[in-house]
């Protein structure tokens, strides 16, 4: 008998009970479509749906929160709250709701938003817009921001505005979670696992240092930053030193001076139905940094000093519900 030669005893065996084979199993079962559900949301609004689904989009984001007024599911971070809202106003939808319909999900395909970790990206950032099912075309963060600024390319001073608030108001977000979080709340704004409360106390930590490593990375915050960013990379430095506090604090006096620059911008504007882009990127930020924990310094300055903006932003929020 050969090396290649099967044994007479297990020939026997199969003789006896012959090969079957079974069909396919299904690659969703009912906990993937649980899962699947829970982190998905769908936009209102007779756009929303389709009669094709390869004329659909999903809108991936990191988490989300409802806004105290209102039954909406929002972004936590301002650039994927930027892309919701923008989304709505260029497609004529509304906002995706908390609570889900009894009915379950409508039998047409939708638009929506879903709960993404930034690792399942290339450059682990997100906002990242999917469109498409068949052939699908994936849009990064980068994509997305350069996409929504051409679209106020026509008009310089709200080009301005957006730059401005996309670097200044951004660096000091950036600032405030990095510094002025625990691990407990800077999950919920980065993390979907701590929407769905999932969190590992035993890997939180490692979560919370990878999320913070990526969010240093977009927008180049760790190029303009280059001292936070070496501090954020390295656990042997103190978050709470006095020389990084004197690297805060005129972060935090520059976003504080273009938002009573803003706040007095829009003091005597009249609302319109259809915000500009501009007004949509300003309560992007605004209604962020009021999710916010009550005792950061940025939502303590925004809620005592700019209140107009915080009124503008939750006017636009009621337009896009449904």
């Amino acid at each position: 008998m050969t090396i290649f030669a099967v044994p007479e005893p297990v020939k026997a065996l199969f003789d006896r009970f012959p090969l079957q084979t079974y069909p396919p199993i299904s690659k969703r079962d009912d906990a993937m479509n649980y899962e699947f559900a829970q982190r998905t949301y769908d936009f209102q609004g007779p756009n929303a749906l389709q009669t094709d689904i390869n004329d659909t989009f999903t809108l991936g984001v990191y988490s989300t929160f409802q806004e105290p007024s209102s039954d909406v599911a929002l972004a936590t971070d301002p650039w994927c709250l930027y892309a919701q809202l923008s989304l709505c106003k260029k497609n004529s939808l509304k906002l995706p709701r908390v609570t889900r319909t009894e009915s379950g999900r409508p039998s047409k395909p939708q638009q929506k938003m879903a709960l993404l970790s930034p690792l399942a990206t290339q450059n682990e950032s997100l906002p990242i817009l999917v469109e498409g099912y068949n052939k699908r075309f994936i849009r990064s963060s980068d994509s997305i921001h350069d996409t929504l600024k051409s679209r106020t390319a026509e008009d310089p001073q709200q080009l301005m505005y957006i730059s401005l608030l996309d670097h200044v108001i951004y660096d000091c977000w950036v600032t405030q979670v990095l510094y002025h979080l625990d691990d407990e709340d800077f999950l919920k704004l980065y993390s979907f696992e701590a929407s769905l409360g999932r969190n590992n106390s035993l890997v939180q930590p490692l979560s919370v240092q990878s999320l913070k490593l990526s969010l240093i990375k977009r927008n180049e915050f760790h190029l303009r930053h280059k001292v936070l960013a070496q501090n954020v990379e390295s656990t042997a430095v103190s978050y709470k030193s006095t020389s990084l506090q004197d690297i805060l604090a005129p972060i935090l006096e520059r976003c504080q001076k273009v938002l009573l620059r803003f706040e007095k911008l829009l003091q005597d504007k009249p609302f319109v139905e259809s915000p500009t882009y501009l007004e949509l990127k300003i309560a992007s930020y605004v209604l962020c940094i009021m999710n916010l924990p009550i005792n950061v310094p940025l939502r303590i300055f925004l809620e005592e000093h700019c209140k107009n903006l915080v009124n503008h932003s939750r006017t636009i929020l009621k337009e896009l519900k449904n």
